[in-house]
């Protein structure tokens, strides 16, 4: 095992290495959170948070294969450390591919990714499987498995359903958004399976997807075998390349998020309006979230 742990490190370095080298594209985003109103027992308090700027860079290879994500958002990028994302082809597993997610001189995490041609399947972890149509398929086998494309794998898992490494939503900002752009390619439906955070158990969801009469996503919900929703996605408006969608995720009934999220697929602007409520104190806290810049070099 120390050998087989030793080879996947050191192939994760040469891969890094090898990026160094490479021509890269940069793209710095900018970020705004703006708190907007807290409740505790439906009435307004005072909320301490203020408004703050983010700032981010992704310096993504030729291919698409391998990112370094920097939040620059309190040092200088030359002081932070990125977390690095590394695609590839698994010569253990036919048809598979490995997400390695790098940080601080360590494989952190990591996300197995196969195809069935069988059955237009995408499984992720072994636990989570997606079904797709006859196009959507093609196109992923061919820029996520022949391409190693990781900006497709992040467009095919946006809504985050599973249980993924949390470094993975880093690359939310910088999707490909394909299938928003594609009305040819849909998917179909999606099984999966998730841990409970306060038990060894697991969950078991079904997940529905539905689309109008040109393709275009008008909702996904996530259920449980015995029917309880967890997740919900509806579209609220389409105006050109501007998605509006309301999401709402409740977890555990611990806490429930409810968020309408605008997304633009070409300009690359986002707004994110999110209430997040919190069932053990009565707490509801209301913010902004939105992007002021997006520059790519």
């Amino acid at each position: 095992m120390k050998n087989l742990s030793y080879i996947l490190f050191l192939s994760v370095l040469i891969t890094f290495n090898s990026f160094v080298s490479q021509k890269t594209e940069i793209i710095r985003i900018k970020e705004l959170y703006i708190p907007l109103k807290t409740y505790e027992n439906d009435k307004i308090v005072k909320n301490d948070s203020k408004k703050e700027a983010f700032s981010y860079v992704y310096k993504l290879s030729t291919g698409k294969d391998t990112i370094k994500y920097y939040n620059d958002s309190y040092t200088s990028i030359d002081k932070t450390v990125p977390v690095i994302y590394i695609l590839k082809n698994n010569s253990q597993l036919n048809n598979s591919l490995t997400l390695h997610i790098h940080e601080e001189g360590k494989d952190m995490d990591s996300m197995i990714i196969k195809f069935t041609d069988q059955h237009q399947t995408v499984t992720i972890n072994q636990n989570d499987v997606y079904t797709l149509n006859q196009a959507y398929y093609t196109e992923l086998k061919n820029s996520i498995y022949t391409q190693n494309n990781i900006l497709d794998l992040v467009d095919l898992l946006d809504d985050n359903l599973g249980d993924y490494p949390y470094q993975f939503k880093y690359l939310s900002r910088i999707s490909s958004y394909k299938k928003y752009k594609d009305h040819n390619v849909t998917i179909i439906k999606a099984s999966l399976k998730t841990n409970r955070t306060q038990s060894d158990e697991k969950d078991t969801w079904n997940v529905m997807y539905t689309y109008d009469k040109n393709n275009i996503l008008q909702s996904i919900i996530k259920k449980s075998t015995d029917g309880e929703a967890a997740f919900e996605k509806k579209m609220v408006s389409k105006s050109g390349t501007e998605y509006k969608y309301k999401v709402r995720n409740n977890v555990e009934s611990r806490y429930e998020d409810k968020d309408e999220i605008t997304f633009d697929i070409n300009k690359h602007t986002y707004s994110l309006i999110q209430s997040h409520f919190q069932f053990g104190l009565v707490k509801e806290e209301t913010s902004q979230v939105k992007s002021i810049s997006f520059k790519k070099e």
